[in-house]
């Protein structure tokens, strides 16, 4: 068994679905209404951003359509369903963070925090040689060199977009794109998961809204890669599936596709959508009795050589394993037990929670709307001793949600600040998952996914579609000041900062002809060092290596051999005319007692020097 298909229209459905369209509407229009509202205080006192208003509009105006739509046939699958979330996700993209951050050509808002890695390392892999594997970098991070995967650059949308590098403008970001991919396939997928259980078009905006509206989702835009909630979702849907395979093939490819994008995506994404997969096998197999268990293991052992072989594809395995975690003990990054109702400021409800330091990787709030839906099922469960909706069939996602939740607690048990157990501990297995408390997302996504189900089934059409819509509402009342907060962000899309950039064009003559741009010392060996980015970025548009970065994980053994050579250099006073040198405080008086035929100049700040002699070539 899995979640039951909506019956076919009724009498009564079809006496429901005089007032779901009214309410239908009415979401569509409070949406709406919100949007703007968002919008005019969002702009900071600036001019409204026509842009998003006009795409705001033009969503809800594609809402109601299908709306009136599918009220016509009294109902909503498939396609349609898809439409509807994907519209609702649309539009929330376009309220939240807006169309100007999806310009391929705006940076500005890029060049701080992890968007910067993020951003840099895509420019440096953009005008980089290609190498093998693909995914390799050694021009980062020179000369022991990193991968795509450790600057967090998007792996996917880097290999699709290096190969048009020469059409593409200068700069050139899909960051901005993702994120408008991520929430539109995050409302389609919500959407097409609340259809398995209903047709009633309401219930199903409602349903999208409140997954669009999660936020776990919203929390994660710091760190871009992280977004792809849809992957979860889409993997949920397919667990719930319904049709008997006709073939091993049509049963697996799938599974298939979505662990390739989601191991090209990240990592942590990549292993719970192989987690729910697993689940899903075991019911295909225990529950539905559709598969056989030697179809399931071919199955499951393809989707983990797929994984294998686009992390391999994209550098992940470029470093030893006792490099996986950077160095960070397992348990730091970890959930509190209080994570699904500690708002963590974005409520504006709720008072926040304090917790021990770097926990906040385990956010897990489920908003107002959401534990409004959940309080639903505890009082009728408490009654009724059962949830409607879940069946045998939520036992194999119910087993792996939880242990991924144990897992996500990790060697830190926290409750609010209080520690009852610290048993953190650096591991070389677990190393390459430090963020153990990101690992909740499954059981999140399940539990918000099982209390709009057992609404859905538990009242009629009519009430479902009421108790839902009115969930959404108290969720946007919820995350009402944040999301003005993070709408703002839209504010400073093009603005450049004035120290993420060397503009002295005398840069273009010391670096002409050369091949290495070294900071003396990189962040690697100082913590002293001069910032990456702007360094990087002149790096990248110059086709210059760069000896240094910000990476999630590095070979820290050939690194710290690097940082041994460089101060054997400095004794020697062997310096290359081919690098382009910038010096940090610490080390100016030894390099210019080591360099005596350095010709050094002050650019932008900073200490720039090259060797006297340096003929080019």
């Amino acid at each position: 068994m899995s979640l039951p298909e909506p019956l076919p229209a009724s009498p009564r459905a079809a006496h429901a679905a005089r007032y779901d369209l009214p309410l239908y509407a009415l979401l569509c229009l409070l949406l709406a209404g919100d949007a703007v509202r968002v919008l005019a205080v969002s702009s900071a006192g600036k001019s409204f951003p026509t842009a998003d208003g006009v795409a705001v509009v033009g969503a809800a105006c594609i809402l109601l359509a299908l709306g009136w739509i599918e009220s016509r046939r009294n109902t909503t699958q498939g396609p349609i369903a898809f439409a509807i979330g994907a519209s609702a996700g649309f539009l929330f993209y376009a309220r939240a963070l807006g169309l100007a951050l999806a310009d391929p050509t705006a940076i500005g808002w890029l060049l701080s925090q992890d968007w910067a890695q993020h951003y840099s390392g895509w420019a440096m892999f953009r005008h980089a040689a290609w190498h093998w594997p693909l995914g390799a970098l050694p021009e980062v991070w020179y000369p022991v060199g990193t991968s795509i995967v450790y600057t967090d650059s998007l792996p996917l949308l880097a290999f699709l977009f290096k190969p048009l590098s020469p059409w593409l403008p200068e700069p050139f970001q899909y960051i901005g794109l993702w994120f408008l991919v991520n929430f539109t396939l995050q409302g389609g997928f919500g959407a097409l998961l609340v259809s398995r259980v209903t047709r009633a078009p309401a219930a199903i905006l409602a349903g999208a809204g409140l997954f669009v509206f999660a936020p776990v989702l919203l929390h994660r835009i710091g760190h871009d890669t992280l977004t792809a909630h849809w992957l979860l979702l889409a993997a949920l849907w397919l667990y719930f599936r319904t049709t008997s395979p006709t073939k091993f093939a049509t049963e697996a490819w799938a599974w298939w596709i979505i662990t390739a994008i989601a191991a090209l995506v990240h990592p942590y994404l990549a292993a719970m959508t192989l987690a729910i997969q697993a689940a899903a096998w075991w019911k295909r197999v225990r529950v539905d009795r559709v598969c056989s268990q030697r179809s399931a293991v071919l199955a499951y052992g393809f989707s983990l050589v797929v994984a294998l072989a686009m992390w391999w594809l994209s550098g992940a395995m470029i470093l030893r394993a006792s490099d996986s975690s950077g160095g960070i003990p397992f348990g730091q990054y970890s959930m509190n037990l209080l994570a699904f109702v500690n708002p963590a400021n974005v409520s504006s409800l709720l008072p926040a929670i304090h917790i021990p330091p770097d926990q906040n990787e385990g956010f897990a709030y489920l908003g107002i709307g959401v534990l409004a839906l959940l309080a639903i099922l505890l009082v009728n469960l408490a009654r009724d001793r059962r949830v409607s909706g879940a069946g045998r069939e939520w036992v194999p996602l119910a087993v792996i949600a939880m242990a991924l939740l144990v897992f996500a607690v990790g060697a830190l048990i926290a409750v609010g600040p209080w520690t009852l157990l610290d048993l953190s501990f650096k591991s070389r297995l677990l190393g390459l998952f430090r963020s153990s408390g990101r690992f909740v997302w499954v059981a999140y996504y399940a539990l918000m996914l099982l209390a709009i189900i057992h609404v859905l089934r538990r009242f009629t059409p009519s009430t479902a579609s009421i108790l839902l819509g009115a969930a959404l509402i108290l969720q946007m009342i919820d995350l009402s000041a944040w999301h003005m907060r993070v709408a703002r962000l839209r504010v400073k899309a093009d603005a450049l900062p004035a120290d993420a950039q060397l503009d002295d064009p005398r840069w273009e003559a010391l670096a002409a002809g050369r091949h290495h741009l070294t900071l003396l010392l990189p962040s690697a060996c100082s913590e002293t060092a001069p910032p990456y980015l702007p360094m990087q970025l002149f790096a990248a548009t110059h086709a210059l290596t760069f000896n240094s970065g910000y990476l999630a994980r590095w070979n820290s053994r050939d690194t710290g051999r690097y940082c041994e050579a460089l101060a054997q250099q400095l004794a020697e006073g062997s310096w290359s005319a081919d690098d382009l040198y910038v010096i940090g405080d610490d080390w100016k008086a030894k390099f210019h007692e080591s360099a005596t035929a350095a010709r050094c100049e002050e650019l932008n700040g900073y200490e720039a020097c090259v060797v006297d002699g340096y003929k080019r070539p």
